[in-house]
């Protein structure tokens, strides 16, 4: 079954499925008024009825239950709303009818999407008397001598009613599931024919699909009617139950529920529910519909547990937390890591922004600095030179000053020489006078 609950928006295609079914029942009530004009003033009163067969078959199986309603509960009209696997949620979840009757599996998800309730348990009429449990068959060709176990079933072909039927492909994948068995990977094809199931064992007959899956006791009501040969068919997987009097591959559960839906008055659940309970077996109702009697609702549980294994139903994102049940379940400590992360995305962001002025700064000082060892280096560099250059001028300087002191003392000497010959000269120009 899919989920559903309403959608915020809503496609303008949306609204099909519902217009059908409320022109259905429309029809209907009108159809019931003609013939019987003291019902106008009747309240009506609207059963969805998952049509496992087609809607006609529905209609002629349930109509009489429908009748049997209005005649025991007086100031009411029940019809009855043939529905199938895509349109009974969309039924309930806007409120198109006021009762369902439906399989198991679809009852369990309705419960736990739009909390309907079981107020009665179908008892299925068997030559053995009634039985308020079914289950599924899996089934072949008798004279296909390559398929006698499940395991057989792996590269051939396979037909089911509905990805969402209960006894039309659950109680089957459930078996699979069991023999390590992926219908979806294993199998050659995987086909879901919808209703009415006869399809199926048709198909399986005539060699369309190398086998299938319908629920318990429909092979032997279509051979009772002359429709099909037992003979041509072959159980796989048979089980056991005591006292069953039908072809069986799955164990048992709960037999269809009869549910009441949220907005239904209590009084009038109240009333549908003993009128459903005194119901003998042998009423017309019951002979009309195929089943024996009503009895009080059986528990389901055995039906939630195989949802569960198959993640199905309302169970289809068990053990997957969604987006939004992550938010309604951690909302706190989601918004304080946000914040936390906010706060450190902030400081990260501050912090790199001081990182790269300081990056900046440090790269202008390091060129200053670069700038002031040129300088310095530089000016070592003159000083260098300059020092060099003072070293070679006073090495020069010390030089001259030599070759002057040294010219000074030669042109001393010679003065000196000469001033002494000078003299000599004089004194021997003087004794020279005095001699004579």
């Amino acid at each position: 079954m899919l989920d559903y609950l309403p959608k915020p928006h809503r496609t303008q295609t949306e609204p099909m499925p519902r217009l059908m079914i409320t022109l259905g029942i429309v029809f209907l009530s009108l159809s019931g008024l003609f013939p019987q004009p003291t019902l106008a003033a009747d309240q009506l009163v609207r059963v969805g009825v998952l049509a496992h067969r087609g809607k006609d078959e529905a209609l002629k199986a349930w109509s009489p239950t429908a009748r049997y309603l209005s005649r025991e509960i007086p100031g009411y009209n029940f019809v009855i709303v043939p529905l199938n696997n895509d349109d009974i949620g969309p039924a309930v979840a806007y409120r198109d009818v006021e009762f369902v009757l439906t399989n198991p599996g679809s009852y369990a998800e309705l419960e736990y999407s739009f909390g309907i309730t079981r107020i009665a348990t179908l008892k299925s009429k068997t030559p053995q008397g009634g039985y308020s449990v079914l289950g599924a068959v899996i089934f072949s060709r008798a004279d296909r001598a390559d398929i006698q176990t499940l395991a057989n079933l792996k590269g051939k072909r396979f037909m089911a009613v509905h990805e969402s039927a209960f006894g039309g492909w659950w109680l089957a994948w459930r078996e699979f599931k069991r023999q390590d068995i992926d219908p979806y990977k294993d199998f050659k094809r995987l086909q879901f024919a919808g209703f009415p199931q006869d399809d199926i064992v048709y198909a399986v007959r005539d060699g369309k699909t190398d086998a299938g899956t319908v629920r318990t006791d429909l092979l032997e009501s279509m051979a009772l009617a002359g429709k099909i040969n037992l003979q041509d068919y072959r159980i796989l997987n048979p089980q056991q139950a005591e006292g069953f009097p039908y072809a069986l591959s799955t164990p048992l559960y709960p037999d269809w529920a009869f549910a009441v839906l949220r907005h239904t008055p209590e009084v009038l659940a109240q009333s549908v529910t003993i009128a459903l309970l005194k119901m003998s077996p042998g009423d017309s109702a019951a002979s009309a519909g195929g089943y024996a009697e009503w009895t009080i609702p059986l528990d389901y549980h055995s039906v939630q547990q195989l949802m569960l294994e198959l993640r199905v139903g309302p169970y289809r994102n068990y053990g997957k937390l969604s987006y939004l049940d992550l938010l309604k379940q951690y909302w706190v400590w989601i918004t304080a890591v946000f914040i936390t992360i906010l706060t450190l995305t902030a400081a990260y962001a501050y912090v790199l922004r001081l990182n790269r002025r300081l990056s900046s700064t440090m790269k202008h000082l390091e060129q200053e600095i670069a700038q002031r060892q040129q300088i310095e280096q530089d000016l070592i560099k003159t000083r260098d030179d300059l020092e060099r250059r003072v070293a070679e001028r006073t090495t020069e300087l010390a030089r001259i000053n030599e070759d002057l002191e040294s010219r000074v003392a030669r042109r001393t000497a010679q003065l000196l020489s000469a001033m002494q010959r000078l003299e000599a000269e004089m004194k021997g120009q003087r004794s020279s006078s005095e001699a004579e």
